[in-house]
């Protein structure tokens, strides 16, 4: 069995990385409607109607220096993204063939930024992940 390096796991929006992140956490919970008819002989019955799904991105605020831009959404660009109010493409996994991927779209819901007087300046971006068609749960091709 090999164990995974948290490192390895990325999220892109787009085709960019998030500059300075620290942590990316995928949180899913299955959305159920319950339900109790005669027939059932008195046992409840679950369903799963659906999923909320969302991540929470953090790291160490970023300017991208030059040459960076292609790559990385810096500070300015996560602010811009979060403002739009708009949903973008997003790849959750380790990009490497046959290695299981989310992709989809999700809508960046909150920012919060933290400067402290020592140590370095950071963010967190809560995202909520679109439940239509184009979220897929697979493997790179």
């Amino acid at each position: 069995m090999n164990r995974i390096n948290g490192k390895a796991i990325t999220l892109k929006t787009g085709t960019k990385f998030y500059a300075g992140v620290t942590e990316v956490n995928w949180d899913s919970a299955a959305k159920v409607e319950k339900s109790l008819i005669k027939e059932d002989a008195g046992v409840e019955m679950i369903e799963i109607i659906g999923f909320d799904e969302s991540f929470t991105i953090s790291g160490i605020i970023c300017i991208n220096a030059t040459g960076d831009a292609a790559s990385h959404i810096d500070w300015s660009g996560l602010r811009t993204a979060y403002k739009a109010a708009a949903p973008v493409a997003f790849v959750y996994g380790m990009g490497v063939s046959t290695d299981p991927e989310v992709t989809g779209n999700l809508l960046i819901l909150s920012l919060s930024e933290k400067s402290g007087s020592t140590g370095k300046a950071t963010y967190t971006a809560k995202c909520d992940i679109v439940q239509d068609s184009n979220l897929h749960y697979g493997v790179t091709v």
